[in-house]
């Protein structure tokens, strides 16, 4: 048995389908219905010459399509159920759970079948009001969608900004870490200037008593008395200024450098909660115009 659908393509061709075969009654089957475009009826035609079809001027005459069927007939609260009942309570339509759960005390629960008796709803009326809510819907959805383009491009311009920040507290702190590097520089390179110059002093005075202690050693035995009268009063003189020296340096002074951090560049800091407030603005417009939400950062 062949299933009715209702698409804008036939199967045999790329026309647009025009005709629908009726039930085929001669071979009591059970009801189902075929689509043909102009094309393919002509087939048709020739090997089912009993059955009826209707045009584009008949779609009233058409089959409802399974699909419409399934999709009208469930129920939206219990997806797998079908709607059976009609709760004039309520209003509502009802699948058996649907009675079951929350209908169960309602004084007039009856069949579809029943409930549909009656004069005919106006149809074309409501189809006109959905459309209507259609258009609404869509412009609704065209403000959401640009309120979140907006959204979009505000949080992108604020997250730039918050990065620009990072990068100027960045260059504030590596500004005050160079000069802080400069004057530790300057510090060491006085010391060490200042330390040389005990050095080279000292070895001075050192070479000195190391040459006449060598000379007084070659001429100690020579008989030499000009030589060792020159050589003990040189001795004498030195050894006068090498004490001298070393008691002038008897404090042994040990130079050594120390940073002692400003607390308060780390104390302010560690209080701040970030780098500013993130505000959020709403400017609200009628319903249907446009609501646009932003960021700000202070």
């Amino acid at each position: 048995m062949a299933t009715c659908s209702q698409s804008t393509k036939a199967g045999g061709s790329d026309s647009l389908t025009d005709f629908c075969c009726s039930p085929c009654l001669e071979h009591k089957l059970y009801k189902f219905a075929e689509f043909y475009c102009g094309q393919c009826i002509i087939l048709h035609g020739r090997l089912f010459g009993k059955h009826v079809t209707y045009g584009r001027g008949d779609t009233s005459k058409w089959p409802v399509s399974k699909e419409v069927k399934d999709y009208l007939y469930k129920c939206d609260l219990h997806k797998e159920k079908h709607l059976e009942m009609f709760c004039n309570d309520h209003s509502e339509l009802c699948c058996t759970n649907c009675v079951l759960l929350n209908h169960r005390h309602c004084a007039k629960v009856t069949l579809i079948s029943e409930s549909a008796k009656g004069p005919s709803p106006d149809l074309q009326q409501l189809s006109k009001t959905i459309k209507t809510i259609l258009v609404k819907l869509k412009k609704l959805q065209n403000k959401w969608d640009t309120n979140m383009e907006c959204l979009q491009a505000s949080y992108n311009k604020h997250l730039h900004k918050i990065h620009d920040t990072r990068q100027k507290i960045n260059t504030i702190l590596d500004e005050l870490e160079k000069t802080t590097v400069i004057e530790l520089d300057d510090t060491i390179t006085i010391l060490k200037t200042s330390l040389k110059g005990d050095l080279d002093n000292c070895s001075e005075v050192k070479n000195e008593l190391n040459r006449l202690s060598d000379a007084i050693h070659y001429i100690i035995d020579k008989g030499k008395v000009e030589l060792l009268f020159i050589a003990t009063k040189k001795c004498l003189q030195k050894v006068k200024q090498s004490e001298t020296y070393l008691e002038e340096n008897s404090v042994n002074v040990v130079s050594a450098l120390s940073f002692q951090a400003n607390n308060d560049i780390q104390q302010y800091l560690s209080k701040l909660s970030g780098m500013g407030r993130i505000v959020l603005s709403t400017n609200e417009l009628s319903a249907l115009g446009n609501t646009y939400q932003v960021f700000t950062v202070q």
